[in-house]
Order: C-alpha cells, then structure tokens, then sequence
C-alpha cells in the first residue's frame, strides 16, 4: 500500500510541475502625472469629491486583462521608495485639520484609473505623482 501511495503522489508532482516560465512577460512602466492632469470628479449629487487620472497604457492587452494582473506603486524620491497602491496616508495641517488620503486605482485593457480620495473631501487637487505599473 505504502509503494502504490508514493507512486501515486510521484506521478501527481511530475504531472503538476509545468514549466510555462518561458510564457511569463514581465513589463514595468514609469509615469508621472502632473498636479494639472487630475479631473475633479464627484457624484450626482455633486459630494464625495475625488480626483482621478486615465493612463493609456497599450500594453494591457485583453491577454494581460484576461489571465495576467497589474501592479501599481506610487513612486517617491526623497527617500527613493516605492509603496504598492492603495497607499493610504494620515495627515495634519498647522491649523490643526486631520484628513486621510487615499490613492489607489483600476485597470482595464488599454489603461490605468488613478484615484486620489481625501477624507475630508477638500478641493485641494493632488500635486505631481509618479507611479509605476508592472505588467505581468
């Protein structure tokens, strides 16, 4: 019993290890977008503002949409780091005003949605953020 076990449990792993490594692309992408590229956005009832940035990145395929996946990082250069999106932040103003910023975004094929939410929905638009995609 214990042979027809471990011949058993061989042939599963021979049959599950597949190479497909050389199937995997692997692309990574730079962007900045500029503090005068974010559109206001709000709902129907003119509240809940947030800020967003379409990306057209050809390189999302319907293939990549299908069976691939996305990653994004908010890039920063003092100190040089990358944080993956959702980035979320907690902040305060000399005047005393607490607020939470959140960044995060979608994907579809041909592009990138950047999201950018403040807690306190203030009118202020983002300034200039850099971010990277990874395409997998």
């Amino acid at each position: 019993m214990k042979k027809i076990l471990f011949l058993f449990i061989t042939a599963l792993i021979v049959v599950s290890c597949d190479d497909t490594s050389k199937d995997i692309q692997l692309k990574t992408l730079n962007f900045t977008v500029n503090n005068t590229s974010w559109i206001e956005n709000t709902d129907s009832a003119g509240l809940n503002r947030y800020y967003s940035c379409h990306i057209a990145i050809p390189e999302i395929t319907s293939t990549v949409f299908s069976g691939g996946t996305v990653t994004s990082y908010i890039a920063f250069t003092n100190p040089n780091s990358l944080e993956t999106l959702p980035y979320v932040r907690h902040y305060q103003n000399a005047a005393g005003a607490l607020w939470t910023q959140t960044i995060d975004f979608d994907y579809s094929v041909g592009g990138v949605n950047i999201y950018v939410t403040n807690s306190d929905f203030v009118v202020d638009p983002p300034s200039t953020m850099s971010f990277r995609f990874v395409i997998i």
